[in-house]
C-alpha cells in the first residue's frame, strides 16, 4: 500500500540581529527536527543562499532563499549553526580599518592617477609649443 505524500514549498521567518563584528540572521525552521536537508551556500558576489529539503508529519517540505551581503561582510567568515527549530547564520563584518583603508586606498590612487593625466597634457603641450617656437625661428 502507497503512502499518499503531499509536497509544500513555504517562506521561512527570518530575524536579523545586529551585534558589534557580525550580524546573525537566524531563520525559524520549527518544522526541520535536525540538520539533514539544510544548505547555507556563499556565491562570489555575496548571495547567501539558504535552502532546506524535509519532511513533517506527511508532507514533504522545501523552501529556497537568498539574501544579498553588504560589502560590509566577511563572506569568508560565515558560519551557520542549527539548534532547536532555527537556523543561526553568523556573518562577520570586515574590519572597519581594512575597510577605510581601502577606501582610502582607491582616493589616493584616482587623485594619482588624475595628477598624471595633467602632467601628460601639458607635457604634450609644452612640447607642441616648443615645436612651434622652433619652426617660427628656424624660418626667419
Amino acid at each position: 500500500m502507497m503512502e499518499n505524500k503531499l509536497q509544500g514549498h513555504f517562506e521561512p521567518t527570518c530575524e536579523w540581529q545586529h551585534q558589534d563584528g557580525a550580524d546573525l540572521l537566524l531563520v525559524h525552521l520549527p518544522e526541520f527536527k535536525d540538520k539533514e536537508g539544510l544548505k547555507v551556500q556563499v556565491s562570489n558576489c555575496g548571495v547567501v543562499k539558504i535552502s532546506g529539503d524535509g519532511q513533517a508529519n506527511q508532507t514533504r517540505l522545501n523552501f529556497l532563499k537568498e539574501i544579498q551581503l553588504g560589502k560590509d561582510h566577511n563572506v569568508d567568515a560565515i558560519k551557520a549553526k542549527f539548534e532547536k527549530g532555527v537556523l543561526k547564520i553568523t556573518l562577520p563584518k570586515k574590519n572597519t580599518n581594512e575597510v577605510s583603508n581601502k577606501s582610502r586606498f582607491k582616493k589616493v590612487k584616482k587623485v594619482a592617477l588624475g595628477v598624471v593625466a595633467i602632467v601628460v597634457v601639458v607635457s604634450a603641450f609644452s612640447g607642441f609649443a616648443y615645436y612651434i617656437y622652433r619652426s617660427t625661428i628656424v624660418k626667419d
